[in-house]
């Protein structure tokens, strides 16, 4: 969890029944580390979303007319997958 090595503690303010409810699920000496991971993937969530909503719309048809419809697509995912195949056979020697 804690990639760059260092620990800071903090003070937070948290409802009595959060408190219990962690409590009841994690070991002693594990409150941290649970919350840790929870605010981690809190986080993470939260800034996917807020990539979702600035990116909204930036994809426009004309901009991939080669993309319209599925039949398209899975012609160029089938095309970068043999692409890739070659390539790892060119690596790998087989």
């Amino acid at each position: 969890m804690n990639k760059t090595g260092g620990t800071k503690k903090v003070s937070i303010t948290l409802p009595d029944d959060l408190i219990e409810q962690v409590r009841a699920h994690v070991r002693n000496g594990e409150f941290s580390s649970f919350c840790a991971v929870a605010l981690s993937n809190h986080l993470a969530h939260y800034r996917q979303r807020t990539n979702l909503t600035h990116s909204y719309g930036v994809w426009q048809d004309e901009d991939h007319a080669d993309l319209s419809s599925p039949k398209a697509v899975s012609n160029y995912v089938r095309g970068l997958r043999k692409a890739d195949a070659g390539r790892q056979s060119r690596i790998l020697g087989k």
